[in-house]
């Protein structure tokens, strides 16, 4: 996550004479990352790159409140101002009586916390032109002192703030609930989207959609140069709900970027305290009701024991118990002294989410300390062995040998579309679609990996002269009564303007380089995509591998495939379970060999002529397969003695006893 935060707004924050070149780049080493800082004629401006886990630093403050620990460590001095932490529900004053607004949550799991107020007779008018400089600076367009005050909140704090026009509010009612599919809503931008269902959202009483909670207002509530009376409120979403909403709208706003990555609850109180101060000085806004604070389920957070001496081996260093409780206070955290060597430290609840283990803690205290810092020592033991996963080694032989033989490997997204699938005549697991695909074209996860080598294969074809070979080796997924899917290895090679044969040949090469063995039966029953009787079935003693065969003419066509398609389909967990990793050495003859060719007639499959010819006698120690003829099959064989030279005689003797 990205944000840009002006140097004099961070100083709102900050107490240093630190200078913003000095603050960028010890930030850097220790904290958020500065990838940039601008000089402007007005002001400096970080950007600032916030990883994911710290939603706490993408703000002023939070920023503020990181420099705050780090910049010391550097020997600059530097305070902390202005903590919203501090602000108290007293400094709202006496507040009216009546609710702010009549809200309906039909589940509460959607947001853990929501609170809200109404003020009245706000004035429109543009907002102090160092708000607007902030705003502009760090990406934003200033639009009026009220929602200019929402946008200033979330830059300052990190905390996403809405306002309504509260008498634009059908009968001042909300009701907040999942979205039903097909429902549509006008948002701020002045886009229509239709939901898919399941977002969260807020209707009013005319039960118009006016809200599509926490990434963009809708279009029915806005603020304009008419407005009154208004409705502030500050809340936390369910992260989840979010995120989904967001990617599929492509609304990817800060606010929906900061919501599904849940921000801290207990902030929530002190924004709106910060935001009625605001809108009070700003707008000469009134409160008119009292204030609305719905808080599901705080969050608990259970102290952690930290020992100095465990501290230390871990991290390499020999830090002072002071150092070490300097660190966690100015990051926040609460410590008590157990004994000498032992405390207990508390975690503030901007970092219960990310900060459960000792472990995170010793990261906090090294990362500030500066793992720069950390000596540069080789390891002194000795690093164990550790063997190559068979699999691994394995499929790396398969892509090096495929290569050697001039196939292409082609890489492809294991995410792919209802019709694409469809195109081949194979079904997509329905349990393995996504709840928020990017789009139609990535929405389930592959359960094949030939409709992709199809596409593949017609989208070079022209590109090149035939024939074309190519193979992926990669997961495919099938599901199981577990949360996610079994991976299965998958070996597919595909060929096109090759004759079966030759496609077969180039698999039995593999498995003689791979060291397996292989035999084929035909296919008993259809199996889509392929030519029944075109098609052979890959075994390996008993178990099943996969299927060799040509494509049918309804699936080539579909992909504008014109000669002769073939697929070889494997499941290569079991084939690595079949490759022998004992090499056997078959010594040279030490006699001449005799070589001869024989035609057999049999209506029998090749396979088991071949099979049979190689147990038709001990001297026989080669057969290989050269043509076929109706039913009429030529083969090659090779006859050796190891005991001495053989005779035409007696080679001609062991040929009157083969048979078909």
């Amino acid at each position: 996550m990205d944000i840009k935060i002006p140097h004099s707004l961070l100083t709102q924050f900050l107490e240093t004479k630190a200078s913003p070149e000095t603050i960028a780049h010890d930030l850097s080493l220790c904290g958020p990352t500065v990838d940039q800082l601008h000089h402007r004629k007005s002001d400096d401006l970080y950007d600032l790159e916030i990883i994911t886990n710290r939603i706490d630093s993408a703000s002023a403050f939070g920023v503020a409140r990181e420099a705050a620990a780090i910049l010391p460590e550097f020997g600059h001095k530097a305070k902390l101002l202005n903590n919203p932490y501090q602000n108290q529900l007293t400094d709202l004053g006496q507040l009216p009586s009546n609710q702010p607004i009549k809200l309906q949550i039909l589940d509460s799991s959607l947001i853990p916390r929501f609170t809200a107020i109404t003020l009245s007779n706000v004035e429109i008018k543009p907002s102090p032109k160092q708000t607007q400089d902030w705003l502009e600076l760090s990406g934003q367009r200033p639009l009026n002192n009220v929602i200019d005050v929402t946008n200033e909140l979330t830059l300052k704090y990190g905390q996403p703030v809405h306002v309504f026009d509260l008498d634009k509010i059908t009968n001042q009612t909300m009701v907040l609930r999942e979205s039903k599919k097909g429902e549509k809503i006008l948002t701020l931008d002045g886009r229509t989207h239709i939901l898919k269902g399941g977002d969260i959202v807020i209707e009013d009483g005319a039960k118009n959609l006016i809200d599509l909670c926490g990434i963009i207002g809708g279009g029915l509530s806005n603020v304009d140069d008419h407005t009154k009376n208004i409705l502030l409120f500050v809340q936390i979403y369910e992260p989840k709900h979010i995120r989904r909403t967001s990617l599929y709208t492509q609304e990817r706003t800060l606010a929906a970027q900061i919501f599904e990555k849940s921000p801290d609850p207990e902030l929530v109180l002190p924004i709106l305290i910060e935001g009625v101060r605001l809108l009070t000085l700003r707008a000469n806004a009134k409160i008119s009701s009292n204030l609305l604070d719905i808080y599901q389920k705080p969050k608990a957070s259970k102290p952690i024991i930290l020992d100095f001496n465990w501290l230390n081996r871990f991290i390499g260093i020999d830090l002072k118990a002071q150092k070490i409780n300097s660190i966690l206070n100015q990051l926040g955290f609460t410590t008590k002294l157990i004994n000498q060597d032992k405390i207990s430290v508390s975690t503030p609840s901007w970092r219960k989410n990310d900060i459960n283990t000792k472990e995170d803690l010793a990261e906090e205290i090294t990362r500030i300390y500066g793992y720069f810092r950390l000596p540069s020592i080789l390891p002194a033991n000795i690093i164990p062995n550790t063997q190559t996963d068979p699999l691994l080694k394995n499929e790396y032989q398969a892509r090096s040998y495929l290569s050697n033989l001039g196939f292409t490997e082609i890489y492809n997204l294991s995410l792919v579309s209802q019709e694409l699938f469809a195109s081949t005549n194979l079904e997509l697991d329905p349990k393995l679609v996504l709840n928020n695909p990017l789009s139609s074209e990535y929405q389930y996860l592959r359960t094949s990996l030939i409709p992709s080598l199809l596409t593949n294969l017609a989208n070079n074809r022209g590109k090149t002269e035939p024939p074309l070979k190519i193979f992926e080796l990669s997961h495919t997924y099938h599901s199981n009564n577990k949360t996610l899917p079994n991976e299965t290895s998958t070996l597919t090679l595909a060929t096109y303007g090759l004759d079966f044969l030759e496609s077969k040949g180039h698999l039995e090469a593999l498995a003689k380089h791979l060291h397996f063995d292989l035999h084929f039966n035909p296919l008993t029953s259809p199996s889509k995509p392929f030519i029944q009787n075109q098609s052979a079935k890959i075994y390996s003693d008993k178990t099943l591998l996969g299927i060799i065969g040509v494509i049918d003419p309804v699936t080539t066509t579909n992909f504008s495939l014109q000669e002769t398609t073939i697929i070889i389909d494997l499941d290569f967990n079991k084939l690595n379970l079949k490759i022998d990793p004992i090499h056997h050495f078959t010594p040279v003859p030490r006699f001449a060999s005799i070589f001869e060719d024989i035609t057999i007639s049999s209506t029998k499959p090749v396979g088991n002529l071949l099979s049979n010819l190689q147990q038709a006698h001990p001297f026989i120690i080669n057969v290989s397969y050269l043509s076929s003829h109706q039913h009429n099959h030529t083969f090659h064989l090779e006859f050796n003695d190891p005991k001495g030279n053989l005779t035409q005689d007696q080679v001609n003797k062991i040929k009157t006893t083969i048979k078909g």
